[in-house]
């Protein structure tokens, strides 16, 4: 088995570095996930309850209350309020899984990997972990993508935005050297 060798830890690292690289690197995409259904809640529950019109506290209520529930609960909220196709649906409930696993059974359960010197499979788990939660994430934006458009706020819009955000991320990098 190659050992991976990347900007995540390569193989000269201390195999628990490694593994805890790749492991912060998982769980980052797990909550690119998670803000991904609470933005597409945004969309399919708050936009129609307000038609479109809320004010900045009720986007922070609603926001900041979606964030008390578990990925199990916000899956099933996103199934109440929109068409998810089935694999989608068998991906957030894996995705669950996955998600609780790394949560609170990953490093007891793989303590014994790690001494028996098979750090390479416990990385190869962790990559396999983050591509899913990346993909499912991806296949989430696609549901988002038509009401996106419908509503006007297009990807040129978006991409401005971004470009908007980057822009004032790095004047505030600047003002602080």
């Amino acid at each position: 088995m190659a050992a991976v060798d990347d900007e995540y830890g390569d193989s000269s690292d201390p195999p628990f570095k490694r593994i805890c690289a790749r492991y912060g690197l998982a769980m980052y995409f797990v909550q690119l996930l998670e803000h991904g259904i609470v933005n597409a809640l945004v969309w399919f529950d708050l936009y129609k309850k307000t038609r479109g019109r809320w004010t900045p506290e009720e986007f922070d209520r609603y926001y900041d209350s979606r964030f008390s529930e578990t990925l199990r609960e916000l899956s099933k909220r996103l199934q109440k309020f929109a068409e998810v196709p089935e694999d989608l649906k068998a991906r957030l409930d894996e995705a669950n899984s996955r998600r609780r696993f790394l949560a609170h059974h990953f490093f007891r359960e793989t303590a014994e990997a790690i001494d028996l010197d098979q750090v390479e499979q416990v990385i190869e788990r962790l990559e396999d972990d983050r591509r899913f939660f990346h993909e499912t994430d991806r296949m989430l934006e696609a549901l988002l993508e038509p009401i996106f458009e419908r509503v006007g706020f297009t990807k040129e819009i978006r991409g401005r935005a971004e470009a908007d955000y980057r822009q004032e991320l790095e004047i505030k990098r600047n003002v602080r050297r």
